[in-house]
Order: structure tokens, then sequence, then C-alpha cells
């Protein structure tokens, strides 16, 4: 297929299998819906099976949507993915499946700790592991882990789940190394706050606070973040791997987010001074 093929509206995935792990809700459905409505074939993972259920009937073609129920926190929820993955083919490989615990540092219990790092990291590391021998087999195989921006700078998430994103953006670089061997790019989004069911539950004056943050003024869409995901995991990001892409409204680029007001206030003095001469 060639690296430029692409469709109106996104890439051209026809052709393509994706695996989209936590993909009944927020950015994982938004990326399934996306990929099925540019001809891939999909299978979305998530803990409840009435939630997959749902969101296989919202995809524009119902009939390329496979669906797995599993908890992929634990061992046997990953071995129960990979043995009820119902095709031999796989091609983009979306570990998206996260959770958080909105905490101090110090009140954090060994299990909630140990919970957050098995959903967010050991899971996607596991999960590419066990689904490398398909990747090998595929023409153009493409990892993208979805990180976040809490991997880069600290926000009021819980140092857990900073932790464990930026472990996740080091865990992308180095395989995109090691498995170049195999010709599979892997490669990171990492969105800001994004209108997610994930977010629903933060305090709302963080909520509040974090907007301010923003230049754009507003939080993200799934379909934002599902959009960059795609592009990575296409042909058309051919040349690209090991990178962590930041989709966050310009978040993480400036501390300042509006004009300072002595800007303001010195403009006329300047234009005054430039008469004065």
């Amino acid at each position: 297929m060639s690296s430029t093929s692409q469709r109106p509206g996104g890439p051209c995935l026809d052709g393509k299998v994706a695996l989209i792990t936590g993909g009944s809700k927020g950015i994982g459905l938004a990326t399934a819906q996306l990929c099925v409505k540019l001809g891939a074939k999909v299978v979305i993972c998530s803990r409840g099976l009435e939630g997959l259920e749902t969101a296989k009937k919202s995809m524009s073609d119902p009939s390329k949507c496979e669906i797995i129920s599993a908890d992929l926190s634990t061992k046997a929820g990953i071995d129960e993915l990979v043995k009820g993955y119902p095709l031999e083919q796989l091609d983009i490989l979306v570990n998206n499946v996260g959770t958080n615990i909105r905490k101090k540092a110090e009140e954090y219990s060994p299990e909630e700790f140990q919970t957050i790092f098995a959903t967010n990291l050991f899971s996607a590391y596991n999960i590419a592991l066990a689904f490398l021998p398909r990747l090998k087999k595929s023409a153009s195989a493409a990892i993208v882990n979805i990180s976040s921006v809490a991997g880069f700078t600290h926000i009021p998430s819980g140092c857990a789940y900073g932790a464990t994103k930026a472990a996740l953006d080091q865990l992308t670089r180095n395989l995109s190394v090691e498995w170049s061997r195999f010709g599979i790019r892997v490669n990171s989004v990492a969105p800001g706050p994004i209108q997610t069911p994930l977010i629903e539950g933060a305090n709302k004056t963080y909520l509040s606070e974090f907007t301010k943050r923003l230049p754009l003024r507003r939080f993200g869409r799934p379909e934002e973040v599902a959009n960059t995901i795609v592009f990575l995991g296409s042909d058309l990001a051919s040349y690209i791997t090991g990178q962590s892409l930041i989709v966050d409204g310009g978040f993480t680029a400036t501390s300042y987010n509006e004009v300072p007001g002595f800007w303001v206030e010195e403009e006329p003095l300047q234009k005054k001074q430039k008469t004065d001469t």
C-alpha cells in the first residue's frame, strides 16, 4: 500500500485491522469509529459487555467491529483478550485503556498505586508483547500508546497517573528502537483535558482552573484525539516513530495564555515616544 494513500476525510485504512483497548467510550470509541469509517476492521476491548455492545452498534458499519470483554489490568484478562481475539491479522494496536485515582501522594494505598500502574502501563507492555507475532506479519504495523500531558508536567491528577504516563512515553521510545527491526512503528499520543468519562469525576475547581490555562479556552473532543491516533497508525505516518505527539489545546506550550496587561499599557507610551522624536 502506498505510504500516501488517503481518502476524503482522512487516511485510507482499507484492508487494515486495528485492536483498540478501552474502546467502548471516550477516545477509544472515537478512534474505533473513525477506523471503521476509513475502511478498517476493528476489535475493541473493555470490561463492560453492555458498553461494548452499544459501541458496536454506533459504528458506521457494525459488521466491521468485533468486541471482547476483559479486565486488562490483570494477566488473566490479557490472556482472555489474546484467546478471544478473532482475527489472525493485526496492523494497528492502540493501547488506550486507562484508569485513575486522584489523591495526594501520601494517601495512596499500595493496592491503589499498583492498580493504576497495572492498568495504564503494564497492560500496554504485556498486550504489545502478546500481539507481537501478529504485528510482525503486517506489512505496515504500528502501535499507538495513549499517554497524557500528565507525563510531561505536573497537573493535579495524582502522582501515580503522571508516573504511569511518563513511563509509557519512555516505553514508546524504547520499543520504537528495538522493534524497528520488525518494521513496527511505535508512537504515543498525549492528550490534554478531553471531554471523556475519565475526566468527568475530577474536581470542578480543578477543571475550571485547567480551562483558564488553555490557550484555546476549551477542553478537547475525543474525535480530535482520534484524528491524531489514526494518523500515526496509518501509512501517512510511515516515517514517524518514537515520538510523543501532544494534543492539548496549547496547554504545555505556554505558561502565559493571555497577552500580559503591561504590553497593552506600554503601547500608547511607545507611540508617544515615536511621535516626540
